[in-house]
């Protein structure tokens, strides 16, 4: 593989399109018609921008991808636009107003994963190797998958992973690709989202490996932060830190795990299980501490898995695992 390859593949960006394409969610980039540009791929500009159709023609290039024939756009053979009309027996132009007997036809394609590539390139490709193992452990997963925090913030993350039941606990995965050391601010970046969603688990895979004092922060943060130096080392950490999906679940808040907590979440943790649910406002008039203290403390517990939280309108209220 050669450098330019290997750099396209470093980027965050592709491996989220090929995670897109693999992950279930959508097997095909297909071209929709647009009447400024004439077509655009939409999947494709949400996760690429603007170089969207650029970076789809550079991966069917390395053979990442494959491009089949799925129609043809009739265009204006003087201005190039598409906005035009059969008028008297031949072709007017809406936007330069010539008329034309003839016009041209400009190929549109629809791009798809060349899985042999893909399989050839598992080492490189995070993402789809991820989805494949949270598929296997009986998760649903979709990358990128977005998320409603408590201050009302959709957040994206590069895989949010559920269970099958109702209301089931939610892991949410991001991926650090440098040929570096990857740096703190990426732990900082990924807790900010992490504190407002309060997922059942939040892991952090950097690749290849994470300064030390973003490692120290991860693990003050409750993020799990895995090192993928290859795909070995990926797939075995990934066994450790996450469950399979039947084991995956909220933990019952009985009299020896409330022994267990902290006395700072026990006194919080009681509250809520007088009240039965609350919001982070009404556990505060209870314990007389603030209610951003009381938030943090909540949603410790909820990362904990001994509470649910649940977004009603405006109001977002905690509960007890029952």
């Amino acid at each position: 593989m050669g450098m330019d390859e290997r750099k396209l593949l470093r980027d965050r960006r592709i491996q989220l399109l090929m995670g897109l394409l693999l992950g279930g969610v959508s097997r095909s980039i297909t071209p929709i018609l647009d009447p400024e540009k004439g077509y655009r791929y939409p999947d494709a500009e949400r996760i690429l921008g603007e170089e969207a159709e650029r970076l789809l023609e550079r991966l069917e290039t390395i053979g990442l991808l494959r491009k089949e024939l799925c129609g043809l756009l009739a265009i204006c053979p003087r201005c190039g636009s598409t906005r035009i009309e059969r008028s008297d027996g031949a072709w007017r132009c809406l936007k330069c107003n010539a008329l034309e007997e003839n016009i041209e036809y400009k190929p549109l394609y629809c791009f798809q994963p060349n899985l042999e590539r893909v399989k050839n390139l598992s080492d490189q490709l995070i993402l789809p190797r991820v989805l494949e193992f949270l598929r296997e452990r009986g998760y649903r997963a979709e990358s990128p998958g977005e998320l409603v925090g408590e201050s009302g913030v959709k957040h994206s993350f590069d895989v949010v992973a559920r269970g099958l039941r109702d209301n089931p606990p939610i892991i949410v995965i991001d991926v650090a690709l440098t040929d570096g050391l990857v740096e703190e601010a990426r732990v900082k970046e990924m807790f900010a989202k992490v504190y407002d969603v309060s997922p059942y688990k939040a892991v952090l895979i950097a690749v290849p490996r994470l300064e030390e004092e973003a490692k120290k922060l991860a693990d003050r943060y409750g993020i799990d932060a895995i090192e993928a130096r290859g795909l070995k080392s990926l797939l075995r950490a990934l066994l450790r830190t996450i469950p399979p999906v039947e084991e995956a679940e909220y933990r019952t808040l009985d009299v020896m795990s409330l022994l267990s907590l902290p006395d700072h979440l026990r006194k919080t943790a009681m509250v809520l299980c007088n009240l039965g649910e609350a919001t982070a406002e009404e556990v505060a008039e209870r314990t007389g501490r603030a209610r951003a203290v009381e938030s943090s403390y909540l949603n410790q517990l909820v990362r904990m898995g001994y509470l649910k939280k649940e977004r009603r309108g405006r109001r977002v209220l905690f509960s007890i695992v029952s």
